[in-house]
């Protein structure tokens, strides 16, 4: 009887160690982040981007308007978690893994600036883009195409020949 009783004890006592012991190592839940994925897809006129959020976003404008070497888009955010609050102030970035040229080299969320949060997307070289909300509320959609000649700037004039 005291053996069993014992064998009770001992066997409560290991498993109360074993779950304080377990408890802090358990792993954290990956949060405290809003950029949540990046996809690239190629189309017949390009390439759309789809900027895919943790919580719920809505466009707002971007700038330049209709192409750059660069392209930055005001969001709104909505339904923030408590898990997520502290990321809405800070940078975080993604890059694609797509080597096309007309793909972005990286995507920033920017919610440390004045008027953000922004989306900035850096290109390789000066694209035509289009920017639309997602139809699922939690991502934005950049279609971008090269450059038509027409739309682009003529070179500069060049300089006249010292005499």
């Amino acid at each position: 009887m005291y053996k069993r009783q014992y064998l009770l004890d001992v066997v409560r006592i290991f498993l109360i160690i074993a779950g304080l012991w377990q408890s802090p190592l358990q792993a954290q839940p990956v949060r405290d982040k809003l950029l949540d994925n990046l996809s690239v897809t190629e189309t017949e006129t390009g390439l759309t981007v789809r900027i895919s959020l943790t919580t719920r976003v809505r466009y707002v404008r971007h700038y330049p308007y209709e192409s750059g070497a660069e392209l930055r888009i005001r969001i709104t955010l909505f339904g923030i978690s408590n898990d997520d609050k502290d990321a809405l102030f800070r940078r975080e970035s993604l890059v694609p893994l797509s080597d096309s040229p007309l793909s972005p080299k990286e995507v920033v969320y920017e919610g440390d600036i004045e008027g953000g949060p922004y989306l900035t997307l850096f290109f390789r070289e000066k694209v035509a883009f289009e920017v639309e909300q997602g139809r699922d509320s939690r991502s934005i959609v950049v279609h971008i195409k090269e450059v038509s000649p027409e739309n682009s700037l003529p070179p500069a004039a060049d300089p006249p020949a010292a005499q």
